[in-house]
């Protein structure tokens, strides 16, 4: 065999050597493609979506339950069930305290805005002020000076402002929920949106309750009705109709004007039943007075919300429309909600007391601290003895 036979074998077994190792390195890229392709997917899929706001409060509070109010049974339940970091840390790093841990400062913050969109006087817009040392003061104009004229080398007349102080002091809301204990044992997140929604309408029920119509007495909180005065408390005219209706709600806003109030926030709540009526009450041409307007959410320009918090049995089948501007209107809060849960503790539902152990539920007990107030009652007005029905 000559050099030459010998060199086209050479270059004929190296070209094949190189070719099969250009068709590996090729095949050895495309499958990196492909996984780094398939990782990529599998990290989006993966990927935490985002949550609904108080979503995370709601799971702090289940696997409270879900523990019996014991936070090393909760820890336990939240690592088996979500494996969720932020829930196990925030169980973790929780003092008990009165057989109770609180939930997070910034969950219960998510709470209190989704409060705010449940409860009519919340959302109404009250100036809201922390209130974490249990009390607050804050002063208030009274009276104001005067001034007149004088003549020449007469003494000027000294007058002054006086003062008056609004005083906040922590009052507690307990609020009791029962929870199905096969709720607490799904790992669902729809079960989480349950165990907050129920939190938050049973103290939204209560809280509207209290800032409304509460007398001040029994640890609550003062509410409206009792800070209004005289004054700005009338009857509704007797005869239903639109010009007496119309009348009425004029006369709420002269006797706020009348008040010297400032008029920044100014808002109404009344029960849905005279909600109904105003939107279908018709001029005399058949057209819906104040409808249009009112779908929009607003009332003679200024919003409006319907309560059931706003009773329609008040002797006999009377209600009540409230008128505020609720820049006047002080809410105190601490930034805390204290959680606690058992299996065996009893409830009044209304009409009897329930036993959880035997229902095999959980109750879930909500404490939180807070206290109404206002600044200037001028700003509020009533009307009474309130008849309109669709």
């Amino acid at each position: 065999m000559n050099k030459e036979d010998i060199a086209a074998i050479v270059k004929d077994t190296v070209g094949t050597i190189l070719a099969e190792q250009k068709e590996r390195e090729s095949e050895n890229k495309s499958n990196a493609k492909f996984d780094a392709l398939i990782e990529a997917l599998t990290h989006q899929k993966a990927a935490p979506e985002s949550e609904e706001r108080g979503l995370k409060a709601g799971r702090f509070m289940r696997a409270v339950c879900a523990g019996k109010g014991d936070v090393d049974r909760a820890v336990k339940f939240a690592k088996a069930t979500w494996g969720d970091g932020d829930v196990v840390k925030a169980l973790e790093a929780s003092d008990s305290a009165a057989g109770g841990v609180l939930v997070p400062p910034g969950w219960s913050a998510d709470l209190i805005e989704l409060l705010r969109e449940r409860a009519v006087v919340r959302r109404m817009g009250p100036t809201i002020v922390p209130m974490p040392n249990g009390s607050m003061q804050f002063p208030k104009l009274t009276g104001g000076a005067t001034a007149g004229y004088v003549g020449e080398s007469y003494n000027l007349p000294v007058t002054g402002q006086t003062f008056g102080q609004i005083n906040l002091t922590w009052k507690k809301l307990a609020c009791l929920i029962p929870i199905s204990n096969d709720l607490l044992r799904f790992a669902a997140v729809s079960a989480d949106a349950i165990v907050r929604d129920d939190a938050l309408a049973a103290m939204a029920i209560r809280e509207d309750q209290a800032f409304l119509r509460s007398d001040g007495s029994a640890f609550a909180p003062k509410g409206l009705l009792y800070y209004t005065p005289a004054a700005n408390k009338f009857n509704a005219n007797a005869t239903v109709n639109l010009a007496n209706v119309t009348h009425d709600l004029a006369d709420a806003i002269l006797r706020l004007r009348q008040s010297n109030c400032r008029f920044l926030r100014p808002g109404w709540i009344m029960a849905p039943r005279s909600e109904l009526y105003l939107m279908s009450v018709r001029d005399t041409n058949g057209n819906f007075a104040f409808r249009e307007e009112m779908l929009a959410g607003r009332l003679w320009g200024f919003p409006y919300a319907a309560t059931n918090e706003v009773p329609i049995n008040l002797s006999g089948t009377n209600s009540e429309v409230y008128l505020a501007d609720f820049a006047d209107v002080i809410l105190g809060e601490a930034n805390t909600i204290m959680v606690s849960a058992s299996d065996t503790a009893a409830y009044y539902d209304g009409a009897a007391v329930q036993a959880a152990f035997s229902l095999d539920q959980t109750v879930m007990r909500m404490i939180s601290h807070h206290d109404l107030n206002v600044r200037h009652e001028g700003s509020l007005c009533v009307i009474e003895a309130v008849t309109w029905a669709p």
